[in-house]
């Protein structure tokens, strides 16, 4: 199995046939440092065309600037951020609060599937279950002859059903990212994760994400990060940031009114990716 490791800040690529800049920007709170940089110009580029979630997110943001133009379409864009990457479908059904997608705000329009998508093993489609189930197979089958595969994105487990197991589990090596959200979908997490290992997926290869700071406190994300961990899974706590925020990891007043500190946040976050903070909260007490 290739690692590709997703880049953290945004991506610049110079484009010499036309002298364009290509930015893709992943996070808002980078918005204010790629205009500061294209505003200062370069002997390397005349234009620059700028996109990304960011973008979609905050539309407008370089409307002022007349060389910069924002763009939504650019073929093969998703691999030259990510060689390995491809998606299959557009959007999601759902219209989860917390998401720029479901909100309409990022890959607009209603959920579709691709006729033809480039064959590469990294998927990060935002709702692959919600597609067909013709749509699906011609996925795998895919997938198959990769040997290995990677589900990027938080898979939707109310819709993981005995079919997307069998499947996923024929993959020599597949990762399967589930996400568990909110407590309320926690039997619907059990049973997709019991389908999955019935089939032959193995434990190491299951992670699952875990949104934190969105409605709920400290004692509830320990408590639902602990219980994924409980399962012989790797929790990986997700730091809720408003759609438009323009700075990284900040409790926000309505975070801090749910028991939240930035202290709180650091803590959570280095127990379940680096396991370095001794001082951890068992059952919502500290130990």
């Amino acid at each position: 199995m290739t690692t590709i490791h997703w880049p953290r800040k945004p991506w610049w690529m110079i484009r010499p046939d036309d002298r364009t800049a290509l930015v893709s920007i992943p996070f808002t709170w980078t918005l204010p440092g790629v205009r500061e940089r294209l505003s200062r110009g370069s002997l390397l580029w005349d234009r620059a065309i700028v996109g990304g979630p960011a973008v979609d997110l905050i539309p407008g943001y370089f409307a002022d600037m007349p060389y910069v133009t924002e763009g939504r379409s650019l073929v093969g864009a998703l691999q030259l951020v990510n060689p390995m990457a491809t998606r299959t479908t557009i959007g999601c059904p759902n219209k989860c609060r917390f998401c720029g997608i479901g909100q309409g705000l990022i890959e607009p329009g209603s959920f579709r599937e691709l006729a033809e998508w480039p064959d590469l093993p990294i998927l990060v489609d935002n709702n692959l279950f919600a597609a067909s189930e013709a749509h699906f197979d011609r996925v795998m089958d895919r997938l198959e002859r990769w040997g290995w595969c990677d589900f990027n994105q938080g898979v939707d487990c109310r819709l993981l059903n005995s079919h997307h197991a069998e499947r996923i589990a024929r993959v020599k090596r597949p990762v399967v990212r589930l996400a568990l959200d909110s407590i309320a979908h926690a039997d619907s997490w059990e049973t997709a994760f019991g389908r999955l290992r019935s089939a032959g997926v193995a434990k190491n290869s299951i992670r699952s994400y875990a949104l934190i700071g969105f409605k709920t406190g400290p004692d509830e994300a320990w408590a639902r990060c602990r219980w994924i961990e409980g399962h012989g899974v790797k929790a990986l706590p997700m730091w809720f940031h408003s759609l438009t925020a323009m700075e990284s990891n900040v409790v926000t007043p309505e975070q801090s009114a749910l028991g939240w500190t930035d202290a709180e946040r650091m803590r959570i976050m280095q127990w379940f990716y680096q396991h370095r903070d001794r001082n951890v909260r068992v059952k919502g007490k500290a130990a």
